[in-house]
This record gives structure tokens, sequence and C-alpha cells, in this order.
């Protein structure tokens, strides 16, 4: 299998329905609080994982603007803020 043919294979997955109904459905009889309990141990590993990149990495990915001053007045407007 080519590369090229990898990736579309990759983005057909990760595009269809049945990827993301298999990735929810261990969800479906969460409690709110279960889900809350997974997003922050997420958040912590995403945490351990920025912490272990070189110095360098850490600043250029926190100088980022992570949202254009139009994307964030578009937001402003939408949410009535």
């Amino acid at each position: 299998m080519t590369d090229l043919a990898k990736l579309e294979a990759q983005r057909a997955h990760f595009a269809g329905d049945r990827h993301i109904l298999e990735e929810v459905a261990m969800w479906a009889d969460a409690t709110p609080s279960e889900r809350l309990a997974a997003c922050a141990a997420l958040c912590e590993e995403g945490d351990r994982a920025f912490a272990r990149l070189p110095q360098e990495v850490q600043d250029r990915l926190r100088a980022i603007d992570r949202f254009p001053s139009d994307t964030l007045a578009l937001m402003a407007r939408a949410f009535g803020r």
C-alpha cells in the first residue's frame, strides 16, 4: 500500500460515522461526573505530554495566537458578549 493510499484510508476511517459512533459508545451510559473526570484526566495527560517537550518547543507553542482577533470578535457576537 502506498503512503498516499494509507493516508486516504486513514482519512476515510476518521471521517466516517462508524469511527465516531465507536468513539462515543463508551460514554452512552456515563454520568456527567464520569465524563468530567475523564476530561480532567485527559487534560492532565496533555499537561504531562507538554511538559516533556523541549523548552524551545513549549515556548513556540505558547507564543501561538490560538484565536485571531477576528475569530474572537465573531465568537463574541455569536455568544452575545
